[in-house]
């Protein structure tokens, strides 16, 4: 049960990290809607595969206090990724502009696979198997393969519920910005 939280938990930070990955989710929010972006939010389950294979290799081979080390290194990692977070939400406040991040309609199919194309040549899931998630599997793993499976289970739902919901916010944020600059709603003002 705690693994599978812990899962979730991470799995929810890694979808409010912004980063080239989530910027491309709304773009195809905006340009294609909840439907053309839908597809890409489930990217990282194909582009996570041999990532994570990798950092469970390369970390498997660690001795624990060197794994518990990385795990240290992965916990600053995440509270830097925290109050990058939080620094760019207040810098970016009152900044969107729909028409300014308009994507080049494409199919769902191309979306998909220029989403997964993203996640593999972008260093952030690397980084993130490696020095936070990776240790965590692994020791689950050790421990037994369903405790690893709670965990993969928790982020991937996470992550992949997350990324629906910047889809959703995301149209949901046009259709806002689109109503306000109609007569009704200047009148109304």
């Amino acid at each position: 049960y705690g693994l599978l939280m812990q899962g979730l938990a991470l799995g929810l930070a890694a979808s409010a990290s912004p980063g080239p990955f989530q910027a491309y989710l709304i773009n195809q929010a905006l340009a294609n809607g909840f439907r053309g972006a839908a597809p890409v939010a489930f990217a990282p389950l194909i582009a996570d595969i041999p990532i994570v294979i990798a950092s469970l290799l390369l970390l498997d081979q660690l001795s624990p206090e060197l794994l518990r080390l990385i795990n240290i290194a992965g916990g600053v990692f995440v509270l830097y990724l925290a109050i990058s977070l939080g620094k760019s939400w207040r810098a970016s406040k009152g900044a969107a502009n729909p028409e300014s991040s308009q994507a080049p309609p494409g199919t769902l199919k191309r979306s998909l696979g220029r989403g997964i194309l993203m996640n593999l040549f972008s260093p952030g899931p690397y980084t993130f198997w490696i020095l936070v998630s990776g240790p965590i599997l692994v020791a689950a793993l050790r421990e037994s393969t369903a405790q690893g499976l709670a965990f993969l289970l928790g982020f991937y739902a996470a992550l992949i519920g997350g990324f629906l919901a910047i889809a959703a916010l995301g149209v949901f944020s046009l259709i806002r910005d689109l109503y306000a600059a109609t007569p009704e709603a200047e009148q109304a003002a």
